[in-house]
């Protein structure tokens, strides 16, 4: 791999390492209060739902702007989608804590941006599958929060206990994923600066 190759993969690598592992942290965090918390209300679910939404894009942004300032200089096409689905998830966070007063109008709203979230991060895998690390990890979470989108639609409205475990499930799972993400892409830029001392 050519030095200049090896430096721009380091970048990247420490550019996504942070954001990642917030990220995944974010996931897990919901995860876990969905499994601890047995008898969640609509009210509950509705807020906690809402909140980690806006999280994830908050959490999305800050990976958006971490690769513009040590991988992609300007914005680029790459750096606009992961703009345009850190929105959508904050606009689906506002809209469930503002608008989700019932159980239907909840799991329209969320299954929706995690649906079409879901699409765009995979999307996003595969087009860059040959120019970056993250690409394996945005096609596997991608996935799993699509599926997790169209589960929400199919068993939702069972209950506010229902549509907490669906959500809590599709997060624990992109969770680990990322965790493991983030570590290697740790391990991988340490390993590349060992091996390049000079570069």
């Amino acid at each position: 791999m050519p030095a200049q190759e090896i430096r721009q993969t380091v970048r990247e690598l420490h550019a996504l390492f942070g954001p990642v592992l917030i990220r995944s942290l974010i996931c897990l965090v919901y995860g876990l209060i969905t499994v601890f918390w047995q008898e969640p209300s609509l009210m509950l679910v509705r807020w906690i739902l809402g909140l980690y939404l806006i999280a994830q894009g908050i959490g999305l942004i800050y990976m958006q702007r971490s690769l513009n300032e040590h991988v992609y200089g300007k914005r680029g096409s790459s750096s606009s989608v992961i703009q345009s689905f850190a929105i959508l998830y904050l606009l689906g966070g506002v809209l469930t804590v503002a608008f989700a007063a019932s159980l239907p109008i909840l799991v329209l709203i969320a299954g929706l941006i995690l649906t079409v979230c879901g699409i765009t991060e995979l999307l996003q895998g595969m087009r860059t599958t040959p120019t970056s690390a993250m690409s394996k990890d945005w096609k596997i979470a991608g996935l799993v929060t699509f599926l997790t989108g169209a589960a929400l639609f199919l068993v939702g409205e069972i209950g506010p206990k229902a549509s907490f475990g669906v959500t809590g499930g599709g997060a624990i799972i992109v969770g680990i994923f990322l965790l493991l993400a983030a570590l290697t892409f740790r391990h991988d830029a340490v390993a590349l600066e060992q091996q390049n001392p000079g570069d």
